[in-house]
């Protein structure tokens, strides 16, 4: 079985592996911390995805009752576990 691109929910969790490039690390070859952000990001959008929400379609369905409807990031809170390498 070929595994997708998005990942797959397994026990209720969201679980996808990422690829990481020599681009995305520092000097030390660990990846640099704001790239986090950009695989999160990655992660929320292909859990849509798998969930069978269309975000484009969502944004254009709430036009009417809520022109300019946007999905926002407010504030975030990170702690880091361990690197990435």
């Amino acid at each position: 079985m070929t595994a997708s691109l998005d990942g797959e929910i397994r026990d209720g969790r969201h679980h996808m592996q990422v690829r990481v490039y020599f681009e995305d690390t520092d000097a030390g070859q660990i990846v640099y911390h704001a790239n986090f952000l950009r695989f999160m990001e990655r992660g929320r959008t292909n859990y849509l995805r798998l969930l069978g929400t269309n975000q484009q379609a969502l944004l254009e369905e709430t036009q009417n009752d809520a022109p300019g409807f946007a999905f926002v990031v407010r504030s975030m809170t990170i702690d880091f576990l361990r690197p990435a390498a």
